[in-house]
């Protein structure tokens, strides 16, 4: 089954006080971004107090010292990504010497701090959890000391109701010992031959794997979601091309000529064998598979899929959201339509999900709702600063709906998985990942891991890696 995996739980550890002289402050035009709280405005006036060019504007840009955003404390504010993000590429790129940013669960911004400080290690990026019903004077201060702080090399912290500055670590927390068999105790606690579990993303990579795995160990109903059409017929005229190397030949052989329009078609039907395949193998385990071609961010679509599921079935036991793109690219070079892409298949579509979920009437609250992230949320990734930004968005929302969920919300961030395991990790990653020595996740493994979680686990934010893989994060 692979190497085995380790499980962590992410938990809050001191971080000891910032420290730092404002006077290095001095002089600086430092641009604060206003959170129509009063936090903005008392900055503001602590800046000013030690001679610092302080100026209230609209957005985070170019052309300042520093940048303080604090439009996530904003009263009913939208999440600030996507929105934020070519002002805050203008400003790295434009020189920016400090962009402290100011957070609140969901909204993404550790994960884009931890990255983004990767890609600019000359740079002060951090992002700061501010307690909600803190004074807004006594926010100021922290905040001036973050900006005075360059010690420590962290890119995520808090502060506490009492003021303590914390941050956010993984450590070990295996589930405890069992004498039944994940899948066994699964069918047993959680989901049983009735059952009905709705995947996203679920007809391709590692949801696929893991829609499988449920079904085989459970008897369940699967429902899947995915934006590829549902394939017609039983194959695509290309049955010898194997790979998609072997099928570029194939399609320039049928007539295609421009790059694009090869790499397009390989695609799709890459993608059209996959769906196939995940059916195929669902149809001989799960009690009935239905394939929905919506997408997760189309909020209206979401809740169709969900409200069918709930008519025919008269219950919706499990949500896995697993949906996710990849549009990797340095900070400085991505477009925001690629890092809007990214990051509202992950976030909106979860918010879609879990709005979709609530709405259950008098059927039956789902027992869970599953987020697939990454460990790029966790600890960050040269050039995948919108992928990190949306899974530590997840962990974020998945703490906040866990007080409220009736059932449990669970976010699982996942380090690579084997290429074959048909996730994010293409085969020349895993060689690249390989010379690197990171060892990566088995399908088994996985899955199994995956099961073992909802079986005996009670965390609501857990990290699973390949044995080992900890020690290269």
């Amino acid at each position: 089954a692979g190497a085995a995996l380790v499980r962590m739980r992410v938990d809050e550890a001191p971080a000891g006080a910032a420290e730092g002289d404002p006077g290095v402050l001095r002089g600086l035009r430092i641009g604060i971004v206003d959170d129509g709280q009063g936090v903005a405005l008392a900055l503001r006036g602590a800046l000013e107090e030690h001679a610092v060019r302080a100026e209230v504007v609209s957005g985070a840009d170019a052309g300042f010292d520093g940048i303080v955003d604090l439009s996530a404390l904003r009263a009913g504010q939208e999440p600030v990504l996507p929105t934020a993000f070519p002002g805050y590429r203008r400003a790295l790129t434009g020189g920016v010497g400090r962009l402290v940013l100011g957070s609140t669960p969901g909204s993404g911004l550790h994960g884009f701090a931890r990255s983004a400080a990767l890609e600019f290690p000359d740079t002060l990026i951090r992002a700061v959890d501010l307690h909600p019903k803190e004074d807004p004077s006594r926010m100021a201060a922290q905040l001036l000391s973050e900006l005075c702080d360059r010690g420590g090399g962290l890119a995520s912290v808090g502060y506490t109701a009492q003021g303590v500055r914390i941050t956010r670590r993984p450590a070990a927390a295996p589930l405890p010992p069992s004498v039944e068999t994940p899948g066994v105790a699964l069918a047993r606690s959680v989901l049983g031959p009735g059952s009905v579990v709705l995947l996203t993303g679920g007809a391709r990579g590692i949801t696929a794997r893991t829609a499988v795995a449920l079904a085989r160990a459970t008897g369940c109903h699967v429902e899947l979601v995915g934006r590829t059409p549902e394939p017609v017929g039983q194959g695509d005229g290309f049955v010898h091309a194997g790979d998609r190397v072997a099928l570029r030949a194939a399609l320039i052989g049928s007539g295609l000529r421009t790059p694009a329009e090869i790499e397009a078609a390989a695609s799709r039907i890459l993608a059209e064998r996959e769906v196939r395949a995940t059916l195929a193998a669902l149809a001989g385990v799960a009690a009935s598979v239905r394939y929905h071609c919506a997408d997760v961010t189309d909020a209206q679509a979401v809740r169709a899929v969900v409200a069918g599921v709930r008519a025919r079935h008269g219950r919706l036991d499990g949500i896995v959201h697993g949906a996710g793109t990849l549009r990797d690219g340095l900070l400085r070079d991505k477009e925001p339509a690629a890092f809007t892409e990214v990051f509202t298949t992950k976030v909106a579509g979860a918010r879609n999900l879990a709005a979709a979920a609530a709405e259950h009437g008098s059927s039956p609250a789902p027992a869970f709702l599953a987020l697939f992230g990454s460990v790029a949320g966790v600890y960050g990734n040269r050039g995948q600063s919108d992928y990190a930004a949306a899974n530590d968005a997840l962990d974020g929302l998945a703490l906040t709906w866990a007080e409220s969920f009736p059932g449990r919300v669970l976010s699982v961030d996942w380090g690579p998985w084997a290429a074959g395991a048909g996730g994010m990790v293409t085969p020349e990653l895993e060689r690249a990942y390989a010379r690197r020595g990171v060892p990566l996740i088995s399908p088994e493994a996985g899955t199994d891991a995956f099961l073992a979680e909802l079986a005996y686990g009670g965390d609501v934010q857990v990290v699973l890696v390949a044995e080992g893989g900890a020690d290269h994060e």
